[in-house]
């Protein structure tokens, strides 16, 4: 390895830290915030459960980004195996379930059985409880994500759809750069930058869609064997 590979990698691994401790901090600050009312504040029952509420979603998004750097900082290469597309979504809407309880969000999945695809479990594992993650730092008071996935000639087209107010055009430029965040309480820097390479590292592509009427974020992962063609 000559001293030029060198330094890209440690550029960045270093960016990487970066954009971990950038993302930490509006989680961090939500429950140094939460914290600092219960020890000074009176408040109401309902009050208290909206604070207990933030943090324990601000401590969620921390486990996730933490995982996140062990699993880049690791070095681990791709191993794909043959997965379900079901149990892939299940699981990840399982791990954020109890957040989206507390905030009152429906978790609607539409997900036919048999659909397979050759996959880093955990990484595209991980793209999926990001976007759910996003879906739900847009919808604090409540409101619907639908996740679905549907065969697309020889690819699976997976998509998670909110209700929230839409991606803010300030940032839409930028989405899938690191750091680009609207100031939503958790950010969306670098779950989406992070994202979206790990679905171009399996040969597929990522793209958004919003409105003010939610946002939609979608994929394309090749197929394991031939689907049936859907619509897109």
């Amino acid at each position: 390895m000559n001293v030029r590979t060198i330094a890209a990698a440690q550029t960045c691994s270093l960016s990487a830290v970066a954009s971990i401790v950038h993302d930490l901090r509006n989680p961090l600050a939500t429950i140094h915030g939460g914290a600092e009312m219960l020890v000074h504040s009176k408040l109401s029952p309902p009050q208290i459960h909206r604070v207990a509420r933030n943090v324990y979603s601000a401590s969620i998004r921390i486990r996730e980004l933490l995982e996140e750097f062990l699993y880049r900082s690791s070095g681990s290469k791709d191993e794909k195996e043959l997965c379900d597309v079901r149990d892939l979504v299940t699981c990840a809407v399982d791990r954020v379930a109890a957040s989206a309880e507390l905030q009152s969000v429906e978790i609607v999945q539409e997900v036919p059985a048999g659909l397979t695809v050759a996959l880093d479990w955990y990484r595209i594992h991980r793209v999926l409880v990001n976007l759910l993650v996003n879906a739900l730092d847009a919808m604090p008071h409540g409101g619907t994500v639908h996740v679905s996935a549907e065969p697309d000639r020889d690819s699976v087209l997976i998509q998670v759809r909110d209700t929230g107010p839409g991606i803010a055009p300030q940032i839409w430029d930028r989405l899938f750069e690191p750091f680009a965040t609207a100031g939503k309480p958790h950010g969306i820097g670098l779950g989406l930058a992070t994202s979206r390479q790990a679905v171009l590292d399996h040969g597929g592509e990522m793209w958004a869609k919003s409105s003010n009427r939610g946002a939609c974020f979608s994929f394309l992962l090749p197929a394991a064997i031939p689907q049936e063609t859907g619509s897109r």
